[in-house]
């Protein structure tokens, strides 16, 4: 008894590793064309035992070896033994028929011509019929054979996670079915979770599995390890505003997506990820005019300051898309632009751009730039944007957001640029810190040039809120801090601030860039503000883990020029509509006016003499709606205490 265990033992050990690796095509193939074989052998034999002797029928002859040789063929031809036979599904199935079809096909069409010719046959036609019928059934049951065996080898060493499938639509069953044939190996699916009223409740089971209703997640938890969502579901639970995923992130269920419906394959049920907190925090999915954008960019010089930033990046990536003729990246920071070119270098081989480390404080070296490539459209994104750090260092703040920013507007005035669009914050608005204000004094420059008629330039200014995952984001801060286990730091539990994804925000500067007569400045609708405490909350229970129990949240107070909200940039009283929905212009609180550039002046001079005490004073004059942060914060807490 103890030999056979371990006989059995050591053959499962084997049949594993075999398991584990890809077996050759070509013995896929030799088994293929075995089967073909023996359902050759079965066919005569049949044949044999009900047809007349005398008539010609398959056997070991040079007829047997034509049919075969027609079989290759057709495996060739429909490359039947490609792909891994363990992922075998009704796909696998339908070729494995058109290859049998095909061969009797061309079989039967052979005995006509060869019965017309020769009065032969190369096979009686009730013989490749019985052919066609076993050597489907071989290949078929052999795929089938295979794949029911690597999943019970697999289910010994991996243990099934319980799964139930959220949501009970068409696409929700679709998706269901293709895990239970495809993925069995890994999740168990056993149910359908009803998101809708349990009025709405129609059937009790699809599938043989259970319908249970949201509300009821709840008395089976330990059973329901996992949930598994399309994107499609994700998104439209979101744009629902439900409160589902909290449910679920709660009861510390993990939460399973699969991208959206028209883009499943074999691949992606294997592959399932759970969701990211940008899954949780994007909205329905922007709709661009691409005809008019492609009008607006293709075959045109385009010049992207701080390209190798998340933001500038971005843009070139989606610039490519709209068959620039040129694009020239600019940026201080070396090793990020070296890893942007080495990704258009082998992204996109045919792509002519141009990467230059340069300083847009530097003006002499951003006019040798202007001269070689002379760029019709201008992005600048190039900025420093970390507040409590340019609190610290304002005339550098003023050097690089409001100095920079004129070097490259003066510039593309000059050298005839058709269009510039600056990105700026929302932080401009009502600016509590430096860097909301220099962007603010920035803003105001555009302004003044886009007033100027003798300028042909369309200047544009496009402001938006935070972006997931851009540099200086809180994400990637909350992320660490949840890999080292805590604590998250939070710097108030009042602090709310507007939220948008990174590709979601450069199309909408692109749609704005191409939509601006001059001297707007545009802001993106940017849905509802959300608490940072409920983000941290959001990312601590993806990992699985409980909030203040497993990794602790303390509140460390608001850092130098932080406010506790930013302001409403969709405001109805406060801007105009577009076209666009998600775009806005703003109706600013004053204008540039001819009296300002005597300031201006001043200011430069002030921050090239490094003269700090005067810049600010300069600032505030340019910006009077600049407040001290102490005061503002007062004023909030005084509101927020009020309601």
């Amino acid at each position: 008894m103890e030999f056979f265990k371990y006989i059995n033992t050591g053959f499962i050990n084997i049949a594993r590793k075999v398991a584990k690796n890809y077996v050759p095509r070509w013995i896929i193939f030799s088994i293929d064309l075995f089967l073909c074989l023996l359902a050759a052998n079965s066919a005569y034999f049949l044949i044999s035992t009900v047809g007349p002797s005398s008539e010609k029928i398959l056997n070991f002859t040079w007829e047997l070896f034509s049919i075969l040789a027609i079989q290759c063929f057709y495996f060739v031809l429909f490359r039947s033994y490609f792909g891994l036979v363990r992922y075998s599904s009704f796909k696998d199935a339908i070729k494995q028929l058109q290859v049998t079809m095909g061969c009797v096909i061309t079989v039967l069409l052979i005995n006509r011509a060869d019965y017309y010719f020769f009065q032969h046959k190369l096979i009686i036609d009730a013989g490749i019929f019985i052919y066609g019928f076993i050597a489907f059934s071989l290949l078929f049951f052999f795929r089938i054979t295979v794949k029911r065996v690597y999943e019970l080898i697999n289910s010994e060493s991996k243990k099934l996670k319980h799964a139930y499938i959220l949501g009970t639509t068409v696409a929700d069953v679709a998706m269901a079915e293709g895990l239970v044939s495809q993925n069995s190996i890994t999740f168990n699916i056993k149910g359908f979770i009803n998101i809708e009223s349990k009025e709405q409740k129609k059937k009790n089971r699809i599938f043989n599995l259970p319908i249970i209703h949201i509300d009821e997640i709840k008395q089976i938890k330990n059973y329901a390890q996992s949930v598994i969502v399309s994107d499609d579901k994700l998104q439209e639970i979101q744009a629902s505003s439900s409160n589902v995923i909290t449910t679920l992130l709660e009861l510390k269920i993990k939460i399973y997506k699969l991208p959206k419906l028209q883009d499943w394959n074999h691949t992606d049920f294997t592959n399932l990820k759970t969701i990211k907190i940008e899954d949780l925090l994007r909205r329905n999915p922007i709709k661009l005019d691409n005809k008019k954008l492609t009008s607006i960019y293709e075959n045109k010089t385009i010049l992207v300051t701080g390209a190798a930033g998340s933001i500038g990046s971005e843009i070139v990536r989606q610039l490519i898309k709209l068959n620039p003729e040129k694009i020239v990246l600019v940026d201080q920071a070396e090793t990020p632009l070296h890893e942007i070119k080495v990704e258009l270098t082998k992204n996109h081989p045919n792509l002519e751009f141009k990467s230059i480390i340069a300083n847009v404080r530097d003006r002499n070296r951003l006019e040798q730039i202007f001269q070689n490539y002379l760029p019709e459209i201008v992005f600048h994104g190039a900025a420093y944007k970390h507040v409590p750090m340019m609190e610290a260092n304002p005339v550098e703040s003023l050097s690089v957001n409001f100095n920079g920013t004129k070097n490259t507007a003066d510039l593309a005035v000059k050298y005839k640029a058709e269009r510039f669009v600056f990105i700026s914050t929302d932080k401009a608005v009502n600016p509590t810190n430096i860097m909301g204000a220099t962007k603010r004094v920035a803003e105001l420059y555009i302004q003044s040039l886009a007033s100027n008629l003798t300028n042909k330039t369309t200047f544009i200014t496009t402001r938006f809120g935070n972006v997931l995952g851009s540099n200086g984001s809180v994400i990637p801060h909350f992320k660490k801090q949840i890999e080292n286990h805590g604590p998250v730091t939070v710097t108030h539990p009042e602090i709310t601030r507007f939220f948008m994804t990174i590709d979601e925000a450069c199309q909408l500067v692109l749609e704005a860039g191409a939509m601006g007569k001059g001297g707007e400045i545009f802001v993106f609708d940017m849905g509802s503000p959300i608490k940072i405490i409920d983000l941290a909350h959001h990312m601590i229970r993806l990992t699985g883990l409980t909030p203040n129990v497993d990794i602790k949240i303390e509140f460390t107070g608001l850092r130098p020029g932080e406010k506790l909200y930013e302001e409403l940039l969709a405001d109805k009283e406060t801007t105009l509509p577009t076209h666009h929905q998600k775009i806005l212009i703003a109706k600013a609180s004053h204008h540039f006016d001819e009296s300002k550039n005597s300031l201006l002046l001043n200011l430069e001079y002030s921050i090239s003499n490094n003269n700090e005490e005067k810049a600010l004073k300069d600032l505030k004059k340019l910006v009077p709606e600049y407040v001290c942060l102490d005061e503002t914060n007062s004023m909030q807490l005084f509101t927020k205490n009020k309601a």
